[in-house]
């Protein structure tokens, strides 16, 4: 009887031990485990009354977000209100504005857009026989209805100059260039002057570097 004792006495110890150093590693793997993260979400989808084109573009107005999206065969742009990305609206267009972006649309500052429509029936064709273009300058000022400045048609080059704030471009009529206004965050900083020991030394001195 005493042998049995010594023996399940020693047994039972060493278990109740082994318990309790096996447990803290447990809550140890039970800490260390994370939710699997989703790197991509769908939000939202609308359907669109006309077939897509292959472009698309941004323009932020007053605190709201457009996507202008090209129809198929470059027939204008579809705008639709993406301010909230989870409830997008599709804005009603008018005849108008679908007549204006009606080609490949480019924006070169927050309010104005050139669009370039391939022509039918080119009036001009370039020494390689390339086809000629119709150009519109667009103001932008409105997304909502983008609105026609100028046009030109038979246009054989277009060259935009952001740098400049102007627009080149060529027909059958010669060169035109055109220059529209750019917000200040566009307009190049000027350079400052350099300091020299007499700066560092002036009570009030200019601003330079």
């Amino acid at each position: 009887m005493q042998n049995f004792r010594r023996t399940i006495v020693p047994s039972l110890i060493f278990a109740g031990l082994a318990m309790i150093t096996e447990a803290p590693v447990a809550r140890a793997k039970d800490s260390s485990a994370r939710p699997t993260e989703v790197p991509a979400t769908l939000i939202a989808h609308l359907v669109l009354p006309q077939a897509t084109g292959s472009q698309m573009l941004l323009q932020k107005d007053n605190g709201k977000t457009y996507l202008y999206v090209q129809q198929a065969l470059k027939q204008g742009f579809m705008i639709v209100d993406v301010t909230k990305a989870d409830k997008p609206t599709l804005l009603r267009r008018t005849a108008e504005s679908n007549q204006a972006t009606a080609g490949n649309l480019e924006m070169v500052s927050p309010d104005v857009a050139i669009v370039a429509a391939p022509e039918k029936k080119p009036t001009t064709l370039t020494s390689s026989n390339h086809p000629t273009e119709t150009v519109r300058i667009l103001d932008m000022s409105d997304p909502r209805n983008p609105k026609t400045l100028e046009e030109f048609t038979g246009v054989t080059s277009l060259l935009p100059d952001g740098g400049h704030g102007l627009i080149y471009l060529t027909n059958n009529q010669g060169l035109w260039i055109l220059r529209y206004h750019r917000p200040p965050s566009l307009e190049p900083a000027k350079k400052k002057p350099p300091c020299d020991s007499y700066t560092a030394i002036m009570a009030m001195p200019p601003d330079c570097q």
